[in-house]
C-alpha cells in the first residue's frame, strides 16, 4: 500500500518484455534460468515461468521445459544474455526446440506480442488495484518444509514410465487413493504408468499420529496465525490447520504430527534385484487440529511434487503465486494518462461494441475518470484505509510484497463496500469495473460496462460485455 502507483504500474510493465523500438515493447511471455541441475537439464536454459494467456503458453511451452535451441541456434554452455539476444533476432517471432518427459526433440514458434510502450492492459492494472478485491487478485509466497535428496548420477529425462511398489493388505485403500494423486500429476509432466517394465519404482511412507503432549486447554493454543497454501483443484489460496513451518510453535499446541515421503528407485538401469534411490521427498508437519492425511495429501502433495525434475532448493520448498480474476473489456490505458486509450485488442468486447484508440474516458459505470496519476493514487490509498473496518480478520496474510494487513471482505460488510465504492466519489474507483461481478463492488453485478467517452469533442457511451478471465502461476524454488 507504501508504493506509489505509477512506480508499481512502471515495475509491471517492465518484466518479462523486451523493446523493438522506442515506442513499441513486444513479450513472449515465458521466463528461463540456466540449469546448475545434474539431474535435468545441467547447463541448458529452463523454463521457469510461462505467463498464462501469453504466446508462449498458447504455443504449448511449459515450466521445466529444457530448451535446446532457438532460431536454430544450440544453447548447450552458452550463457543466458546470449540466449536473450536470440529473442530478438526477428521482429515478429521466434523458433525454439524444448525437451521434456513427452518429447526429446520438439520445435515450436512462438509470436510475439507486440504492443505500444505506453500501454496498460487490464491484466496489468488488476493487481495494482487488486485491494478493491483481494479475493480475486493474489500474489503470495508460502513454505512447506519439503527436504529432497538427489541422485547426481541420474539423468531423469531418461525415464518415461513408473509403477508403484506393492502395498500391505492393511494401507492398500489408502495407498491406492495416494497412488491416484500421483498418476494425475505425473501424467501432467508426461509420465505413463506402466506395470510390465517401469523405468522407476515409487515407494511412499507415511505417519500420522497424535501428539501425547498436546493440551486442548493450552492458553496459547488459538493465537497463531493461519497457515495458507494453494489448492490447484480449484486455484485457490485455502486455509489450513497447519503451523507455519518458518514460526516456532508450543509442543503444548500441536495436536497431530503428520509425516510423509516418497522415493524413485531406478528399474531402468539397475540390474534385477537391485535399487538404486535416484529421488526422494519427505515433508514433515505439525497440526493444530485433525486434518486428516489424505485430506492433506489432496491438496499438498501435487504441491511438493513440483519439486520434481526441477529440485531447486533441497532444504525446503517457497512457493509463489500469482491469481488474478477480472473483466477482460480489452481496452489499453494511456501510462502517462489513464484516462486515455491507446489500443483496443482486437476482436474483443470494447472492439466490438464500438471502442477506439484514441478515445478519452469520462466515465466508466458512471465513475468519473477525471483522475491523473497522483490524484488517483491518494484516492485509492484512502479507499484502502478508510474501508479496512469492512475486512474480516479471520483471512488476514501477508503478502509478496510484504504488506501485513491483506484482508478479504467480510462476507456480513458487503453492501457497505459496495456503497463506499459506488456513493464516494473521492476514492475516484473508476477501476473497480475490473470486479464487478462481485456484489461487493455493484451489488447488482452487471452483465455490461457502460463506457463513456469523448471522440473528437462528441460524447459517445458503448455498451461492453465484458469477458471474465483468470489466469494462475505457481512456482517453486
Amino acid at each position: 500500500m507504501k508504493q506509489i502507483l505509477s512506480t508499481l504500474i512502471i515495475l509491471l510493465i517492465s518484466v518479462a518484455v523486451f523493446s523493438q523500438n522506442d515506442q513499441i515493447i513486444c513479450n513472449l511471455g515465458f521466463s528461463f534460468k540456466i540449469s546448475n541441475n545434474p539431474n535435468w537439464g545441467n547447463s541448458e536454459p529452463i523454463v521457469t515461468e510461462v505467463t498464462p494467456g501469453s504466446p508462449a503458453e498458447k504455443a504449448g511451452l511449459k515450466v521445466n521445459d529444457i530448451i535446446l535451441e532457438v532460431n536454430g541456434n544450440g544453447t548447450f554452455l552458452k550463457p543466458s544474455h546470449t540466449v536473450m539476444s536470440w529473442f530478438m533476432e526477428k521482429p515478429s517471432n521466434m523458433s525454439i526446440s524444448i525437451r521434456n518427459f513427452k518429447s526429446s526433440f520438439k520445435s515450436m514458434s512462438i509470436a510475439k506480442d507486440c504492443r505500444l510502450r505506453n500501454g496498460l492492459s487490464e491484466a496489468q492494472l488488476a493487481p495494482v488495484f487488486s485491494f478493491y478485491s483481494l479475493e480475486d487478485v493474489q500474489d503470495r509466497k508460502f513454505i512447506i518444509p519439503v527436504k529432497t535428496t538427489i541422485n547426481p548420477d541420474a539423468d531423469f529425462f531418461n525415464y518415461r514410465t513408473y509403477d508403484f511398489a506393492p502395498s500391505n493388505e492393511s494401507s492398500r485403500a489408502l495407498d491406492e487413493r495416494i497412488n491416484l494423486i500421483f498418476t494425475r500429476v505425473l501424467s501432467q509432466l508426461g509420465l505413463k504408468r506402466d506395470s510390465e517394465d517401469p523405468d522407476f519404482i515409487i515407494q511412499t511412507f507415511y505417519s500420522y499420529q497424535n501428539n501425547p503432549l498436546f493440551k486442548a486447554d493450552s492458553p496459547t493454543r488459538g493465537t497463531y496465525s493461519g497457515t495458507w497454501r494453494f489448492d490447484t483443484r480449484n486455484n485457490r489460496m485455502v486455509k489450513i490447520p497447519v503451523y507455519d513451518p518458518t514460526l516456532p510453535v508450543k509442543i503444548d499446541d500441536v495436536m497431530y504430527d503428520l509425516e510423509f515421503g516418497y522415493r524413485f528407485y531406478d528399474r531402468k538401469y539397475t540390474e534385477p534385484g537391485k535399487s538404486m534411490l535416484v529421488f526422494e521427498s519427505e515433508v514433515k508437519e505439525q497440526l493444530s487440529d485433525n486434518y486428516g492425511l489424505l485430506d492433506y495429501l489432496e491438496m499438498n502433495l501435487p504441491l511438493i511434487l513440483r519439486k520434481f525434475p526441477y529440485s531447486g532448493n533441497l532444504e525446503r520448498a517457497t512457493y509463489h503465486v500469482k491469481y488474478s480474476r477480472y473483466n477482460y473489456t480489452g481496452v489499453n490505458y494511456d501510462l502517462n494518462d489513464l484516462k486515455t486509450i491507446v489500443s483496443v485488442d482486437a476482436g474483443s468486447p470494447a472492439a466490438r461494441a464500438g471502442v477506439r484508440a484514441g478515445d478519452i474516458v469520462i466515465k466508466v459505470q458512471n465513475h468519473n475518470f477525471n483522475h491523473d496519476a497522483k490524484s488517483l493514487t491518494t484516492s485509492y490509498r484512502r479507499f484502502i484505509t478508510e474501508t479496512m473496518k469492512y475486512r474480516d480478520q479471520a483471512t488476514k496474510y501477508t503478502d509478496a510484497n510484504g504488506f501485513q494487513n491483506a484482508m478479504y471482505w467480510d462476507i456480513t460488510h458487503y453492501n457497505n463496500v459496495a456503497k463506499e465504492i459506488n456513493d464516494r466519489k473521492r476514492y475516484k474507483s473508476g477501476f473497480s469495473y475490473l470486479f464487478n461481478f462481485n456484489q461487493y463492488i455493484d451489488w447488482n453485478t452487471p452483465n455490461t460496462i457502460n463506457f463513456e467517452v469523448d471522440r473528437n469533442g462528441e460524447g459517445l457511451v458503448f455498451e461492453v460485455k465484458p469477458i471474465i478471465t483468470s489466469h494462475s502461476q505457481i512456482s517453486v524454488e
